[in-house]
């Protein structure tokens, strides 16, 4: 990267150069993408089979059409346009994302990536690792599943429903600029376009501060036994959802992995950078054609 033509983003990657992040040593500093263990949150559920694990590059990014075959990454979603390339730069240690970008591990038009998806018909775990330049109010990070179902070719309406209608799980690991803490949702989204509905468990936003600027690693574990969801930070567990809220459909559908620096209000300047992810499943429930 040349210096004499200094992107927004510049600085904040040069001090990452010399310094992966201020501050004093964290034992989630270690990127996670570089660790072969189990995490407790997998173990839990049996999830104990690695899918992926991946040290995030753009070199991994599908910046052509958002369509490519073989590709980790591709910086946009299916009801998006395909994000700028300005809006990425490559970190010592990570992918950096300006205000505004995205990353999916599926293709825009809603067909899989390199990377495979998490059946709900068995269990699994899937942890980010992510920080941000600032702890501003305003900033909006999440990293949250969807299933590849939930697509423009609406293949989430299934034989018996009333056409066109659409039942889909959300599963969002974490939102930031909720409150001081966390912020994690299990979402059961039915309806038509656009009269969606929604139920969501409640009190999903932790009174427990947390600085983002440092390395979080945000995970979720998925059991389709007793359809139950489990949220962890830093390795331990902080909240849990189950029926109704993850509904039964989650069986049948299957999840990608969105990581997206979005904005409240569109007030603040920031970056978010994605450091590793790691995925790990179980075996499929017994009784299924999966």
């Amino acid at each position: 990267m040349r210096t004499d033509t200094l992107s927004p983003l510049t600085p904040w990657l040069l001090a990452a150069a010399c310094l992966s992040w201020a501050g004093a040593a964290r034992a989630n500093d270690a990127l996670i993408c570089l660790d072969a263990s189990t995490p407790e949150g997998a173990t839990q559920v049996g999830a104990v089979q690695p899918l992926f694990r991946d040290c995030p590059r753009l070199d991994d990014v599908d910046f052509t059409t958002g369509r490519a075959d073989g590709r980790k990454y591709y910086p946009g979603l299916y009801f998006t346009k395909l994000k700028d390339r300005g809006l990425y730069e490559q970190a010592t240690d990570g992918i950096v994302m300006q205000r505004g970008g995205a990353l999916a591990t599926v293709k825009m038009n809603s067909y899989p990536g390199q990377f495979p998806l998490l059946s709900g018909n068995r269990p699994f775990y899937i942890e980010a690792q992510v920080a941000l330049s600032s702890n501003d109010r305003d900033n909006f990070p999440a990293v949250w599943l969807m299933p590849i179902e939930h697509n423009l070719r609406m293949e989430d309406v299934y034989e018996g429903d009333p056409k066109s209608f659409e039942r889909w799980f959300e599963l969002d690991i974490d939102e930031g600029g909720f409150g001081p803490g966390g912020h994690h949702t299990a979402i059961s989204w039915t309806g038509i376009h656009p009269n969606y509905q929604k139920i969501q468990n409640p009190t999903p936003t932790s009174k427990v501060p947390l600085d983002r600027t440092q390395p979080n690693v945000f995970g979720v574990s998925y059991s389709p036994e007793d359809l139950t969801v489990r949220w962890w930070l830093n390795g331990q567990q902080v909240l849990q959802a189950s029926h109704p809220y993850v509904p039964e459909i989650a069986r049948r559908q299957n999840f990608y992995l969105i990581v997206s620096a979005q904005s409240h209000k569109n007030i603040s300047q920031y970056q978010m950078k994605l450091m590793g992810v790691r995925a790990f499943v179980g075996e499929a429930r017994a009784g299924s054609t999966r």
